[in-house]
């Protein structure tokens, strides 16, 4: 949910917002100069609004034209990536968005290993942005405090609660953190089960304690599309207990990244019971669909690559979405089960066909 849209305007808030907007790269002076300024403009433009939605396009307007005026830095960015090199996939992604940030002229990239991080040498020597594909290192620099812009990839959001508990929204406690999560948004997967089968209502979404902030986004859009959203709160040793209550009583199983769910143990029973069921399961991982989730929404290594670099090398950019604490892919496939739908007598569009009408629906939004 747009953070503009969900909260009541407080002058903490409205500081913390607007000095969030602007990057650590910038002219911290400048920043220091603007509070009076940002203060008589709250006090007597932004205050007598009831919400931020009545502010909306005040509030973005101030904040492009501030980002506007506050002193640019050197298209020179030292950044520091962070990865665990004994993991290919890490490795992988690591040696992919080097070579997409260091193609941009005035690029210094250092890459570190979490063997060799330190916190100690980061805060003598900061860079202006750290990339973190590593959750035991984006764990380091959030207890830290570290005040330098961070950016934490290859994580979800079930996995990053566990030390950045105010997530989804930490735009007031963290707000020089952003989440790049492996997640798909909940507008994406909920059009996606509409285009696979429009007679479907009610959505079983399973949730822990650190996957359950999911919920609040999903049953908003699922209220404006006329579904209805049925959450199951449990845990590793009770899911394999529940499943069955929850494939009867669902149209559709919507699985949300969370290990302490979905996992190599309880996953076959899972998908045994809701096929038994005649229930579809929307996974979020290949190997998760290919297991026997009929469909699901999936970014690959190279499209997250292609994001990632994308926003970093585009910070300046007043038309990134500044506002939120997660950022959800935004390049993606959809890869389909069809041995699954078939025996579920299933029949929609091809994965070509559903991504078009996905990405059609949110270049209109």
């Amino acid at each position: 949910m747009d953070f503009l849209l969900t909260r009541k305007i407080s002058t903490t808030h409205f500081l913390s917002f607007i000095r969030s907007a602007l990057p650590t790269n910038r002219c911290r002076l400048g920043k220091n100069l603007l509070s009076h300024l940002l203060g008589r403009v709250h006090r007597f433009v932004l205050k007598p609004c009831r919400s931020y939605k009545a502010c909306k396009g005040i509030l973005n307007r101030l904040a492009f034209v501030l980002l506007a005026l506050t002193p640019l830095p050197a298209l020179a960015h030292d950044i520091v990536l962070v990865y665990d090199n004994n993991s290919n996939y890490q490795s992988h992604f690591a040696s992919k968005l080097s070579e997409k940030l260091l193609a941009q002229k005035g690029i210094t990239l250092k890459t570190v290993t979490n063997a060799s991080f330190s916190i100690v040498a980061l805060k003598k020597t900061p860079p202006d942005l750290i990339v973190s594909l590593n959750s035991d290192v984006s764990e380091k620099l959030i207890a830290a405090n570290i005040q330098t812009s961070s950016y934490h990839a290859l994580t979800t959001l079930a996995r990053s609660i566990r030390y950045a508990p105010c997530l989804p929204d930490c735009l007031t406690t963290l707000p020089q953190h952003r989440f790049f999560v492996l997640d798909q948004p909940a507008a994406r997967q909920l059009n996606l089960i509409r285009l696979i089968d429009p007679n479907i209502q009610n959505i079983g979404v399973i949730v822990t304690a650190r996957s359950s902030p999911h919920l609040k986004n999903l049953k908003q859009l699922a209220n404006v599309k006329n579904l209805t959203i049925n959450e199951y709160l449990t845990d590793a040793a009770s899911v394999r207990y529940q499943i069955n209550d929850i494939s009867k009583a669902s149209d559709a199983i919507l699985a949300i990244a969370d290990k302490d769910i979905y996992n190599a143990s309880s996953l076959p029973q899972i998908l045994l019971t809701s096929y038994r069921y005649k229930t579809p399961v929307i996974g979020f991982s290949k190997g998760f669909i290919n297991a026997g989730a009929i469909s699901g929404a999936v970014s690959s290594s190279d499209q997250l690559v292609q994001h990632l670099s994308e926003y970093l090398l585009n910070l300046n950019n007043t038309r990134n979405k500044i506002f939120d604490s997660l950022i959800y892919p935004k390049y993606f496939e959809v890869i389909s089960n069809r041995n699954v739908a078939k025996s579920l007598n299933l029949h929609f569009p091809s994965d070509d066909q559903l991504k078009k009408q996905l990405t059609s629906n949110e270049t209109e939004q």
